[in-house]
């Protein structure tokens, strides 16, 4: 046993070294933040007080992402141990499980997502000979999903090492002389993305005409764009700082706004924040006012009077673009700026 722990916890060094290198560069997908349901085998390193040969067996589960990196997950399982020959006193065990369990997400690339995963739960332990415990357990550890598609269908690849720490009575197995199962898990599995993907029309941006005087004044003064709408500053996945491309733009901008402001004190500067459709509405809210909140803090940094901006937060309801591609979901990460009379 200890053998087996030693090889365990050295392939999960191993796959956490890797799992954290390629992370580091990775985005987030759709097919990676979509609810699923999967299956997958299961190898548990049996108890030395088991007294039984290794288990196996399988689980089936469903989860929900909460956010770019939190998951839920129920699922249940059940796993046989095999009378072993080779020691004295082998009995066979059947084991059922219940369990909820949370992932934190290190990235959502569908090329390869690394988490790290807690479950708690019911397990029923049954000694085939004799003797039975209703307890509960629980368990820590890593895995990794690999996306991929089969003729436009969508699928992935789960792998997993965790340890599971079984709380058994010793006095329902009194032959036995167990206390707590500690037992290393191994898993690989299919997931299948469900949901129906969200299609939104593209909206078009409006710009307030600028209003014509009914009666010009004898001497015409110099034409002025009051009304006038800016370049978008775009932003990266889940973020809301500005890049040094967004920073020139808005330079520009600034300069501009504050030559109309010279001319007409009373301009209105409208900042609107947007997001992509990924991750929850609540979130998006959220992340869309913190998108305007930057490009408003940068414009007064430039001399913009902060009383004349009118900041106003979106969320992912006002897409320009579809979000069901990369493309379209980068134009919708945005901050639209707006001069009003």
């Amino acid at each position: 046993m200890k053998l087996k722990a030693l090889s365990f916890f050295g392939a999960g060094a191993t796959f956490l070294g890797m799992s954290l290198g390629m992370s580091g560069v990775a985005q987030a997908d759709d097919v990676a933040m979509r609810p699923y349901i999967g299956e997958s085998l299961n190898y548990i390193f049996a108890d030395n007080s088991r007294k039984s040969d290794d288990g196996l067996g399988g689980t089936i589960s469903g989860g929900i992402p909460l956010s770019q990196h939190f998951n839920i997950e129920l699922g249940g399982t059940y796993a046989h141990f095999n009378h072993d020959g080779s020691i004295a006193g082998s009995e066979p065990w059947r084991e059922y499980t219940e369990q909820l369990g949370g992932q934190y997400f290190f990235s959502r690339d569908s090329a390869l997502a690394p988490y790290f995963g807690v479950n708690v739960g019911h397990s029923t332990e049954v000694l085939t000979q004799g003797g039975k415990d209703s307890t509960f357990f629980t368990d820590a550890g890593l895995g990794a999903i690999h996306y991929f598609k089969v003729f436009n269908t969508d699928f992935g690849v789960r792998a997993s090492a965790a340890y599971r720490w079984t709380f058994v009575d010793s006095g329902k197995f009194p032959s036995k002389g167990v206390n707590t199962f500690g037992e290393p898990v191994l898993s690989l599995g299919l997931v299948i993305p469900i949901g129906i993907v969200k299609k939104v029309a593209a909206e078009e941006p409006t710009v307030q005409p600028i209003p014509t005087p009914t009666k010009p004044p004898l001497k015409a003064p110099p034409k002025v764009d009051v009304s006038r709408r800016f370049d978008d500053v775009h932003f990266a996945f889940d973020k809301s700082t500005l890049d040094a491309f967004a920073r020139s733009s808005l330079d520009s901008d600034a300069t501009v706004i504050n030559e109309i402001a010279g001319k007409y004190p009373d301009v209105k500067v409208d900042v609107s924040g947007h997001t992509d459709w990924i991750g929850t509405d609540a979130y998006n809210q959220a992340l869309s006012e913190r998108r305007a909140n930057a490009v408003e803090q940068y414009l007064t940094g430039k001399g913009v009077k902060a009383s004349s901006i009118q900041i106003h937060a979106y969320g992912e309801s006002k897409p320009v673009a579809p979000n069901t591609t990369k493309a379209g979901r980068a134009l919708n990460r945005r901050v639209e700026i707006k001069t009003l009379q």
